[in-house]
């Protein structure tokens, strides 16, 4: 499942959470154990979302210092 789908099935989740007079308090339960286990999965994939980014970021940041260095080498 994407992040994305995982979004979507939180809101279904929280709508129906929220009109709790249509769930038994199990159903309730199990829906509301379903959503803290999509909420710590989407936490996931954003950490590593993030650490992709970062890492991308820092090798960008490596090369424009080493083309800086070769720069200032050959007096460019």
């Amino acid at each position: 499942m994407t992040f994305e789908e995982k979004l979507e099935k939180l809101k279904e989740i929280v709508e129906k959470l929220e009109a709790p007079e249509t769930l038994e308090l199990d159903a309730s339960l199990t829906l509301f154990e379903e959503g803290v286990g999509l909420v710590r999965s989407c936490r996931e994939l954003l950490e590593a979302a993030e650490v992709r980014v970062q890492n991308v970021s820092q090798e960008d940041n490596e090369d424009t210092t080493a083309e800086s260095i070769s720069e200032d080498e050959n007096g460019e």
